[in-house]
């Protein structure tokens, strides 16, 4: 299951939520160590990120990795219950 975000004004998705850390495709890469903030789509709701590394794939969008930034315990139930899945590597 993933969760529909905004971040900077285009649809991205958090697929990946594993204690600390996550992974979301978007439509462009971010440089390592680059501070994301994006909204839940249909929410206030914000989510707070720090980016690892972004990868290329295939269909031309961006794998991004990173680690989750003041998340709040309210805002850790929603993502787990979305974007709960295998631990991430």
């Amino acid at each position: 299951m993933t969760l529909a975000l905004v971040l900077d004004g285009a649809a991205a998705s958090l697929v990946k939520v594993d204690g600390e850390r996550f992974a979301m495709t978007a439509v462009r890469a971010y440089a390592p160590g680059a501070p994301l903030k994006a909204t839940i789509e249909g929410t206030m709701d914000a989510v707070e990120m720090k980016v690892g590394r972004s990868i290329r794939r295939a269909d031309g969008e961006f794998e991004v990795e990173g680690r989750l930034v003041n998340v709040t315990r309210a805002l850790r139930q929603l993502l787990d219950a979305h974007c709960a899945g295998p631990t991430l590597t």
